[in-house]
C-alpha cells in the first residue's frame, strides 16, 4: 500500500503523499502524531497544501486559525477538521497549541470492510464539504479516548495491529458522523442519500469534462428533472450550481497557489476559450481572475 514520494505538481501547490511524513506512514497506508511533534518534524504543512489522503485533526487545547479552501475556521479545544484529498489547507496557530493528527488512504480503511464506503460519512462529501466540528468540553470522552490508543498502537515496539487501528478509526469516524449529524439534520431517505452521494463522486471526478447537467443524469440513469429537483430539495441548489462551484473552487486554488495564466487555467479546466472562461470566473466571483489572485496574495 505504498504511496508515492510528494512532489510539486505543476499548479504549484505542494501535493504530500503519505510516505512524506515517514516511511513507516507510507508502507501502512495510515500516519497518526500529536500535532506538536507533527509541526515540529514537518514545518512545511503550516503553508498552503494539498494531499492525496483523507485527513482528521483534533484540537485538544491552543487556538488559532485553520483555513481550508478558501473558508477560515476557528481553532479551538474540542475542533475537529476532516478533510478529503484534494483539498488545499494552511493554519496560524497560536503558541502551545497541541491535539492530534491522522491521515489514511481509502485503501487502509477498506480493507476488510468492503461493503462500507467513505463517502458514507457525511463531512466527506466531495461537493459540498464541511469539515469542521466543535465539541464541547468533554462532550464525547470515548473519542479522545479512542484517539489516545490509536496513537499508542501506532507507536508500539513491535509491528502495529492494523486491523486494532481500523477499527480505532472506524469508532472515531462513526462518533464524529452523529455529532456531525446532530448539526446538520436532513430529512433524506437513505436511498436519496446514496444518489446524492454518488452525484458528488461523478462530479468531482469528471467536472473538468463534463459541466452539462444532462451529462450526470445519464451517467446515473436518472432524469436531468428529477436529478435537479434533488440537489434543490436536499442543497437548495441546482446540479448546474454544483458543477459550476466545483470548476470555480478548482480555477481559484489555481489562482491562489500557483503562478499559472490566466489563459493556462482556462486550458486545464477544458474551456474552449480563455475569454469565455474569464466571463463565467467574473460571474461567479464578482472579479476577473486577476483581480482575484491580487486580493489573495495582499
Amino acid at each position: 500500500m505504498a504511496r508515492g514520494i510528494n512532489a510539486k505538481v505543476k499548479s504549484g501547490t505542494p501535493v504530500y503523499c503519505l510516505d512524506t511524513f515517514s516511511t513507516k506512514a507510507g508502507q501502512l497506508a495510515f500516519y497518526i502524531e500529536t500535532l506538536q511533534v507533527h509541526l515540529q518534524k514537518h514545518e512545511m504543512v503550516s503553508r498552503p497544501h494539498r494531499h492525496d489522503f483523507y485527513l482528521v485533526l483534533y484540537i485538544t487545547k491552543g487556538g488559532g486559525e485553520h483555513t481550508i479552501d478558501f473558508v477560515t475556521y476557528p481553532v479551538k479545544p474540542g475542533s475537529f477538521f476532516v478533510m478529503t484529498p484534494g483539498q488545499v489547507h494552511s493554519w496560524k496557530l497560536k503558541p502551545g497549541t497541541d491535539g492530534f493528527i491522522f491521515f489514511f488512504v481509502p485503501e487502509f480503511y477498506q480493507l476488510g470492510k468492503d461493503e462500507k464506503h467513505l463517502l458514507e460519512f457525511p463531512f466527506f462529501r466531495s461537493v459540498n464539504p464541511h469539515p469542521y466540528i466543535q465539541l464541547k468540553a468533554g462532550q464525547d470522552a470515548m473519542i479522545d479516548f479512542t484517539i489516545r490508543e490509536m496513537l499508542r498502537e501506532y507507536n508500539s515496539s513491535g509491528e502495529p495491529f492494523l486491523s486494532l487501528i481500523r477499527s480505532y478509526l472506524d469508532v472515531v469516524l462513526l462518533k464524529l458522523a452523529r455529532h456531525y449529524q446532530a448539526e446538520v439534520r436532513t430529512e433524506a431517505s437513505h436511498a436519496t442519500t446514496i444518489r446524492l452521494r454518488k452525484l458528488e463522486e461523478l462530479i468531482d471526478q469528471n467536472f473538468i469534462k463534463l459541466k452539462q447537467p444532462n451529462e450526470y443524469a445519464a451517467l446515473m440513469n436518472l432524469s436531468s428533472s428529477y436529478l435537479n429537483s434533488l440537489c434543490k430539495q436536499l442543497l437548495g441548489k441546482t446540479l448546474g450550481d454544483l458543477i459550476q462551484e466545483r470548476v470555480m473552487l478548482e480555477a481559484k486554488r489555481y489562482f491562489a497557489h500557483s503562478d499559472l495564466t490566466v489563459s493556462q487555467v482556462s486550458d486545464k479546466l477544458n474551456f474552449s476559450e480563455a475569454s469565455y472562461f474569464i466571463r463565467f470566473f467574473r460571474k461567479h466571483a464578482g472579479v476577473t481572475p486577476e483581480q482575484f489572485r491580487e486580493q489573495i496574495h495582499k
